[in-house]
This record gives C-alpha cells, structure tokens and sequence, in this order.
C-alpha cells in the first residue's frame, strides 16, 4: 500500500507561507521606509483622513508664508519709526536749549542739521523690501515721495517749497508790512454841520447821500437852515468812493458837492470835497480854494483805529485787547474784517499799558504790549503821553505802526515760513494750498494748486485710515492690518517743521535774527512736542498700532506651529509605521514561517517507503 501526502494540505499550506512571505515583505519595507504604505489606496479607510489633514497643513503653510512676509515687513517698518522718532528727538532737542547757543551755535547750525534730518527723513518715508514701498499705502511700486531737491527748489517748471513760502511771507506782511492791518487816528465826534456856501449865498438841501465804502452818513435840517451830516461809521473814506450832497442856491439853482476820497487827487473843481483815506479832516474846494469843510479843523482826534484790511487768511488778525489804565476807553474787536479802537479820554500814567492781541498765519497767539512813558521812548512797544489828547493817540498810532513793522521780521516771518508748510505739505485728504497771485501783497485768498505748477511731496495713496491699506490674511479670520501713508499727521508735522527750519536763515546783518530765531524755535518744540503723542497718526502710535499688528501676527505664527504639530502627529498615526511593532511582528513571523517550511519539508519527504 503507498500512502501518499493527499491527507495533508500541502496547497493551503503553501498559500499561508505565501501569505506570510507577503507580510514579511511588507514589513522589511515598513522597517526601512517608517511608512505604513506607499499610496493612498493602500491606507484604506485612513485615505481620506489623511487627505483632510494633509489639506489643512498645506492651508497652514501658506498662512505661515504670510506670517513671514508680513513679520519681515513689520521689522522694517519699526526699524524706520524708530529712526524717524529719534530725528524727532533729535530736532526738538536742537533748539529746546540754549537759545542761540554760545556764540550763536545753534542759530548757525540749526539749518544745516534740519537739512540734513530733512533728507535722511525723505530716505526713511521712501524705504522698500523687495521692491515694495512701505509708506504709500498699497500704491507699493514707486516712491511715496518726491526727491528733497524736488520738494524744495521745484522741478519741471513746477514750483517747490521754497517759492510757496516766499508768497505767503509776501501775502502776509502786505505792501506796507504791517500785515495787513490799517491804523488810523479818529475824531471822536461822529457828526458835523455844513451851513450855507462860502459866500452864503446857497444853502444845502435836504438829500440823499451814497457812498461807496460800507460808511453810513444821514442828512438832517435843510432849508435854511445848516444841514448835519452825522457818521454811523468813522471807518474812514476809501480811494474813488464819491458823496453826493445836493445844494440849492436862492435862485433855485440845483448845485452837487461830489466828494472824492483819497489823499492824492490830481485835479480838484469847484464843490468838490477831500476826503482822505482814514482821516474826516477835509475841505471844500470852491473858486480853486480850500475851506473848512467836513469836519473843523480843530476837532479832537483822539480815537485810535486798527483794522484788517480786508476778509482773507493772510496777515495778522485782531483778537483781544485790555489795558490797565483808567484813561483810555477800548473797543473790542467786531465785524468782518474786524476792528478795534482806544479813545484816550485823559492822560495814562508812566507804566500802564495797552495789550493787543493778534491770532498770526499760523494759528499761534501773539500779543503786543504798549507801555506808557512820560519821556522819550527808548524801547520797542512804549509811547509818549502828552498834555493834549491828540498827541497823545498820534503817539500811540505811530507805536502800532513801528510794531507792526518791527515784528514783522521776527514772529509774522516766522508764522508765514510754517503757514507755508501747512499749505504744502498736505496731511490725509488735504489739497496742496498756495497764494492766489500775483499779485502776492495784496492777495485775498489761498487757491489750490495743480499738478502743473506745483510739485506734489507725496504721491502715494490717500486713505483715511491709512492702516487699512495694506492687509495680510494669517489664519482663516485672523487679519492684519499694517499699512503706513507719508501723509499722516506724525510723519507731515516733522517734514513741516523741518522744512520750516531748514529754509529759514539768520545772517549776523539781520538785526532781527535771534528774535526770528527764538520765534522759529518755539514753534519747532510745539509742534514736535511729546504732548503730540496721543494725536491720531502721530508717530507714537503708529508704532503702537503696528506693535500690535505684529503680536497679532506672532499669536497666529504660534498657533499655527502648535496646530501644525497636531496635526504631524495626527498624520504620522495614519502613515508611520510603528518600529517596534514592526519588527516584534517581522521577529514574530520569521519564527512561524520557519517552523512553516520545517514541517513543510519534512511533510514533503513523508512516503511508505521511507516510513518502513
């Protein structure tokens, strides 16, 4: 009998070692690699799992690119407003001490150093990564801003700062320079009479009168009897206005005085009346000779008048006015343009003083002190009192004019070179603002400026939240906001102020020069004072808004490296292999699959034969 191997299953033992063959194989490729499997298909149900998790790591890494960009940009933008708040420093120090400096160091050097903070300043608004501008909002592929030069001598025919200031200095200290006020002496009888002709043979009417300059006359009595004229408004007579007064003679012959105001009249006729500009003393032209006419001759002229010369931005304007003397009666100032008056209705005594408060081109206070003085005046600002009244306010009046002629040079020059700076150096969503002329002495009004005859400083884009501007998307909701414009507040202050600065010069034959100096430099430390701070767009807290857009951005960098961690873990269960397992699995079939084929083989020698 043979008995043979069909009692063992040699075909499902062969697949088992198959199997394990298979399994061993994949586990010497899971001990290599550290990999679970080579495709997705082979993960099976896990597939898609990973797949989700891969997604939102691929999510998270271009968030982190965005992270980076916007961390990069931040270092140098802080590192710029770092700078630009030591130049600030650095500028307000330059003038806070000192005053002129020893041997007038400060006023010498003062404008060589603003030129230079100027233009590092203009460097630092025009810094770039990687081609991008940083300080024009999202216009990022040119400078924000022009060359210094540009800005300051003009280009192309267009006009640069210093032509602007040159304008406004010419607008706000007028022909005469007393920036653009009127001062006259008044008398103080608003109201005279007029009775019959010369040679008493006409008499005057009752009729109407016109004038041309806003002045009110009325008319009273008439007949044969003398006719008043009595004045609303002593304002004074403007050149060219003319006064119709109708007159009767006994022959009832219709006659008309026509009075011509103005001080240079090149021809006068018959029945004319001279009014000069600012002063009712005037007369009556008859057979070509001048007689008492509108007001006597020996009327009491103790009025003193200041006005604007007109409604416009430029020149001094009246504000306040006080004394401490009992002698003087004072009008406020009024109207549109304003005016004030002192009456002097006795004599003040040595040492009282009148106080006129002007509001300058730029905005800042000024007062002017009047003192009394018994003597001959030896300092700026003191007048002469006198017995008569009338000496005493012609003292006065002359005081007003050679102060508004001495300051001139000194606060109103230094008002206009900052008046200019805020004109041209427009902030968030101003226009560039010049002198409308020429002429420029006389101007009434600012004008905007156009591209064709004006250099624009900053080109970039103009947003009112200039933050807004640039943004960079670091996690699904999470936004940060860090765009920077020239034009905002802290950034234009320091260009006006430096600019201001460094236009300004002081040579040793200017008389006025250390007064001009002293003026310029308070303005400097007002305007860059710390107390600036807290205003929106300064430079402080640009720095602060920034500062936090920058935690924002490292909170989300820190997060998304936490949650990326999570998810290489999540990920690794899927993919890794387990080393350990592997191998006490590749140790474990090793084993079986030994004993497999040892039995196998000896099974594969089992016969009848072999077995007797």
């Amino acid at each position: 009998m043979n008995i043979g191997k069909s009692l063992f299953p040699v075909s499902t033992s062969f697949s088992s070692v198959t199997n394990m063959r298979d399994r061993m194989e994949t586990l010497e490729i899971q001990l290599a690699t550290g990999k679970k499997a080579h495709t997705l298909s082979e993960l099976g149900n896990d597939r898609n799992f990973d797949m989700t998790i891969r997604s939102r790591q691929s999510r998270i890494s271009a968030f982190q690119s965005n992270i980076q960009t916007v961390d990069l940009r931040l270092d140098f933008l802080g590192n710029s407003l770092e700078r630009l708040d030591e130049i600030e420093a650095e500028s307000r120090g330059a003038v806070a001490a000192g005053g002129v400096g020893l041997q007038d160091t400060n006023k010498i050097t003062t404008q060589t150093l603003a030129n230079a903070r100027l233009d590092e300043v203009m460097v630092l608004l025009n810094s770039e990564v990687n081609g991008r501008y940083l300080f024009g909002g999202s216009y990022s592929d040119a400078p924000p801003v022009a060359s210094l030069s540009a800005i300051m001598d003009g280009e192309g025919g267009k006009d640069g700062y210093k032509t602007i200031v040159g304008e406004r200095k010419l607008a706000d200290a007028g022909a005469d320079g007393k920036g653009r006020l009127i001062n006259a002496t008044l008398p103080a009888s608003t109201s005279t009479s007029l009775g019959g002709a010369v040679d008493g043979s006409e008499l005057l009417s009752d009729a109407e009168i016109g004038f041309a300059n806003g002045e009110t006359f009325t008319l009273s009595g008439g007949g044969f009897a003398p006719v008043n004229i009595a004045f609303t408004n002593v304002g004074g007579a403007t050149s060219g206005a003319i006064l119709d007064i109708g007159a009767t003679d006994i022959d009832a012959f219709v006659a008309e005085i026509n009075a011509q105001a103005g001080a240079n009249i090149a021809q006068v006729e018959n029945g004319e009346i001279i009014i000069t500009a600012n002063d009712l003393t005037n007369s009556i032209v008859t057979g070509g000779t001048a007689t008492t006419g509108l007001v006597d001759a020996d009327a009491k002229l103790d009025i003193v008048s200041l006005s604007e010369d007109g409604s416009h931005p430029f020149g001094y304007k009246l504000s306040t006015i006080s004394s401490s003397s009992s002698a003087v009666a004072l009008n406020s100032p009024s109207g549109d343009p304003a005016q004030l008056s002192v009456q002097f209705t006795g004599m003040p005594l040595s040492g009282e003083t009148i106080d006129i408060g002007l509001t300058l081109p730029d905005g800042e206070s000024h007062i002017i002190e009047f003192k009394a003085v018994s003597g001959t005046p030896e300092n700026a600002g003191e007048y002469q009192v006198d017995a008569d009244v009338n000496v005493t306010a012609a003292n006065f009046s002359q005081a007003i004019t050679d102060e508004l002629l001495r300051i001139k040079n000194t606060a109103l020059e230094a008002s206009s070179t900052y008046a200019a700076a805020d004109n041209f150096f427009n902030a968030q969503g101003e226009d560039i603002m010049r002198v409308d002329g020429p002429p420029f002495d006389s101007a009434t009004a600012l004008k905007v400026a156009t591209d064709s005859d004006t250099v624009s400083w900053y080109n970039g884009q103009d947003s009112s939240n200039a933050r807004q501007t640039v943004t960079g998307r670091v996690d699904e909701s999470t936004y940060v906001n860090y765009g920077v414009q020239a034009n905002e507040t802290g950034f234009v202050d320091l260009v006006r102020a430096l600019s201001a600065l460094s236009v300004e010069d002081y040579p040793e034959s200017d008389a006025s020069a250390n007064d001009r100096f002293t003026e310029m430099s308070s303005r400097q430390l007002t305007r860059l004072s710390e107390s600036n701070n807290s205003k929106s767009g300064s430079i402080e807290l640009i720095t602060l808004e920034l500062g936090i857009a920058k935690a924002t951005n490292g909170s989300a960098k820190e997060r998304h490296t936490t949650y990326q961690a999570q998810l290489a873990n999540m990920l690794a269960e899927i993919e890794q292999a387990p080393i350990e397992e592997v191998a006490m699995e590749l140790l474990s079939l090793q084993t079986r699959l030994q004993a497999s084929y040892q039995t196998m083989s000896t099974v594969s020698q089992l016969t009848l034969v072999n077995y007797i």
